[in-house]
């Protein structure tokens, strides 16, 4: 036999012994995980993390019980640490109801400026209004493809956000929506006050009956957007006039809706207060059509100060959000999550109101 045959033959031999050998050590796959400590201990990864790196910045009760769980399930931290550098992937998910809405654009820009200069990218998920597509984008963090999430929709299954003690289990910031059942890191305007000084200033010009376009009314935004319209209303003794319309904050919904409002039956409202630019925008192509003067007979106001609010015909009044600075500072936030480091969970940055030409006092009641 050849020394190639007798090699050939060897190496089989050996193969067929390997593969009729019992295993008795422990496969990588069976090593304990950072998950693992996790679940024992009953908090998120990022809790873990943070007792690790850096164990002065949780609290006492909280270090304990992950050091009794590193022990339960004999976890080494050491070995941990070198796995979650090499799984960190530099990459943020962006989570974007719907990628067509210029809202979205401004924060996506803040977001952008704050990643490059941590050496982070952003990978812009677009959910379409379909909770199935944001699941898949959340997959990517459990698979090691992203490190955070900042997250701009409540239009998702809770369960993909939410532990049994209401906290994330991953690092993930709410930029302008969120849910109203769960504590998650938020940065937003306060919706209530920015309705309240919409309606406050169309009441000042001496409209009474004053309408409010809504978004969806599941919306935690529009939920406390319209508790601002009615609060303020049932402040100037209005709250007879109150009426609301819902739309989904788009351009057809504006219309739609616009039509819907001032064609019905009931007394034609004065001013109009739309949760969204784009709806506003439709609301005034729907008085054009009727041949409604905008503003001498009805004032329109959006919400969010998009760049078509101020080259649109009339140029609309609106409340303007910091759309940039609520994406630099979402993107701050994320990145003192990811570091372990303290930072303020809730962050209301302030709106204003956009006098354009959109609003102005009756010249002619209907």
């Amino acid at each position: 036999m050849s020394l190639t045959a007798r090699f050939q033959a060897r190496f089989f031999q050996d193969y067929r012994s390997m593969l009729n050998t019992p295993v008795t050590s422990k496969q990588p796959h069976s090593v304990p995980t950072i998950k693992d400590v996790a679940k024992a201990a009953g908090c998120s990864t990022a809790t873990v993390s943070r007792a690790l790196a850096t164990p002065e910045k949780v609290s006492d009760a909280t270090r304990k019980r992950v050091n009794q769980a590193i022990a339960q399930v004999g976890y080494s931290p050491n070995i941990a640490a070198r796995n979650l550098r090499r799984a960190e992937s530099k990459t943020i998910v962006a989570l974007l109801p719907d990628i067509s809405n210029p809202f979205f654009s401004e924060i996506i820009s803040g977001m952008e400026d704050v990643a490059h200069q941590a050496g982070y990218q952003i990978l812009i998920g677009d959910c379409e209004h379909d909770p199935a597509r944001a699941e898949a984008y959340f997959r990517l963090l459990s698979t090691n493809q992203a490190d955070g999430i900042v997250l701009m929709t409540s239009e998702i299954p809770k369960a993909l956000v939410k532990q049994a003690d209401g906290q994330a289990s991953f690092p993930l910031v709410m930029a302008c929506e969120f849910f109203s059942d769960i504590d998650l890191p938020l940065i937003a305007v306060d919706n209530h006050q920015a309705s309240c000084q919409a309606i406050d200033y169309l009441v000042s010009l001496g409209h009474r009956r004053i309408a409010t376009l809504s978004g969806p009314a599941n919306n935690p935004i529009c939920q406390e957007r319209n508790r601002g319209y009615r609060d303020t209303l049932a402040a100037h003794q209005l709250s007879n006039e109150a009426r609301i319309a819902e739309g989904n904050f788009g351009f057809r919904s504006g219309y739609q809706q616009g039509l819907a409002l001032l064609e019905g039956k009931a007394p034609r409202p004065t001013a109009i207060f739309c949760h969204s630019d784009e709806m506003a925008v439709g609301v005034l192509k729907a008085a054009r059509q009727l041949g409604i003067r905008v503003p001498d007979q009805l004032s329109v106001v959006g919400f969010d100060n998009i760049g078509l609010s101020e080259y649109c015909d009339p140029e609309l009044t609106t409340i303007s959000q910091p759309r940039n600075e609520i994406g630099q500072q979402a993107m701050q936030l994320l990145l003192h999550l990811l570091r372990g480091e303290q930072a303020i969970r809730h962050q209301t940055l302030s709106s204003h109101l956009i006098v354009r030409k959109s609003t102005g006092r009756l010249k002619g009641q209907p």
